[in-house]
């Protein structure tokens, strides 16, 4: 019997996996690769992306784990700042500027300072909350933030405001894959205080070689207790222990372990761990997922996006546009929510054809030599109205035999948060089997 058995490789499962590696555990992943929605291509001497990419900095997990890995990392040096609206792209700067310079009418100037004071207002309370006191865990603070503003959607706090106002706002809700009236205000509010703020989690690098350059450096230190094509059916708690059936090559097979930790989206989880408490089925059902279409798009060379690293598109097919130039990268577009939707409606050429467009109407000197599209129909977690009430649930996991972890279980969607929950798997796992880390 082996100590653990981690199911799903991205960075949640693959994190879980490496705190473990000194045990006997081994990592089941359904697809060929690892990495889940850390996705990455190298094209011609650049890195072109079509999932997550933005990492943390300086006394975060991921940085420690990037400095262990001995990953390059490339700061983030264009405006994270920026908006392009009718066909004007406004960066860097104050964020209290941005009703000023965008092509908006006097009401709607007006509009946008009433909401964006209250916002920012909020989004300072939101950091203030993000620290941690003396004595508090991850989890103190991961519950406290996720009841900010937990009771009322983002529609809702935002309120009736001009409709120039409103086109921006739901853009920015697509940018976690959810409309306006589905999403949390906290969530939001979160989104906008890790744009602005200083404090908490910056996201402010890139990795030098794309970041699949981390799943893959993990997946190879690990070695054979990372297991690829293995589609896990079932997981099975009994008496002390977990049994896990999984498909691999056409051929059914079986592994028991002491502990599981499952590292897929929460519908999986859901679906294959069997016979769950009801308080823990409810909570991962509750989980609410959004589409993302991304676009990784190959140019020539050019100066033109030099100042930018992510721009809010608000009257484009795609809401987001991403300059990974500067890092080796390429340039990266996606579309969430209902602009996702219409966009899986389409064929890939017809995707591509679309956003380059739409590329070109904000960069006319654009040259685009090839798009790597990549549909994402349920891409990323977003807390909707009354999240909060379920995390206790997420974290117990079931009977100490059994761990979840992953973004849905932290309280913001990005690699950071997916990685502290795995870590803290990994120490009720540990416990478990009651085996420190070896140091070595």
């Amino acid at each position: 019997m082996k100590d653990a058995v981690v199911v799903g490789g991205g960075i949640a499962g693959l994190t879980a996996a490496w705190r473990l590696r000194d045990l006997d555990t081994i990592l089941l992943e359904s697809e060929p690769c690892v990495g889940g929605r850390i996705r990455s291509f190298e094209r011609d001497g650049h890195w072109v992306s079509v999932g997550a990419h933005m990492f943390p900095g300086r006394g975060s997990f991921l940085w420690e784990l990037l400095d262990e890995l001995r990953l390059e990392r490339a700061r983030i040096h264009g405006s994270l700042l920026g908006i392009a609206y009718r066909r004007k792209i406004v960066t860097g700067g104050h964020a209290e500027t941005f009703p000023f310079r965008l092509p908006l009418s006097p009401a709607a100037r007006i509009s946008f300072v009433r909401a964006g004071l209250r916002i920012r207002r909020d989004a300072a309370r939101y950091t203030e909350l993000a620290r941690r006191a003396e004595g508090e865990t991850e989890s103190d603070v991961r519950r406290r933030l996720l009841g900010f503003l937990d009771d009322r959607t983002w529609a809702e706090y935002v309120g009736p405001v001009h409709p120039q106002v409103e086109a921006i706002f739901r853009a920015t809700a697509n940018r976690l894959t959810a409309e306006p009236d589905e999403v949390a205000a906290g969530c939001m509010v979160a989104l906008f205080a890790h744009v602005w703020s200083t404090g908490g989690v910056e996201l402010g690098f890139n990795l030098r070689n794309g970041p699949s350059s981390l799943p893959s450096e993990l997946a190879r230190r690990l070695g054979e207790q990372v297991v690829t094509g293995a589609q896990v059916v079932e997981v099975a708690r009994e008496a002390g222990s977990v049994r896990v059936r999984y498909l691999r090559r056409g051929r059914e097979e079986e592994v028991s372990a002491r502990c599981a930790i499952v590292a897929t989206p929460a519908p999986v989880a859901r679906r294959i761990v069997l016979d769950l408490p009801a308080e823990t089925a409810a909570a991962l059902d509750a989980i609410v997922y959004g589409p993302f279409v991304v676009a990784g798009i190959l140019t020539d060379a050019t100066t033109a996006w030099d100042d930018v690293y992510s721009v809010l598109t608000v009257d484009s097919s795609f809401n987001m546009l991403f300059n990974h130039s500067d890092a080796g990268g390429a340039l990266m577009v996606y579309g969430g929510a209902g602009r996702a939707r219409r966009l899986l409606a389409m064929s890939d050429d017809e995707i591509a054809s679309t956003v380059t467009a739409d590329l070109h109407e904000l960069y006319p000197e654009a040259h685009v030599r090839e798009v790597i599209v990549q549909r994402w129909e349920n891409a990323i977690p977003f807390a909707a109205p009354g999240r909060a009430r379920v995390q206790a649930a997420l974290e117990r996991g079931v009977d100490d035999t059994v761990f979840f972890a992953g973004d849905y279980v932290g309280e913001w969607t990005h690699m950071e948060s997916a990685a502290l929950t795995a870590a803290e798997a990994a120490a009720a796992v540990r416990a478990r089997v009651d085996a420190p880390l070896a140091v070595s």
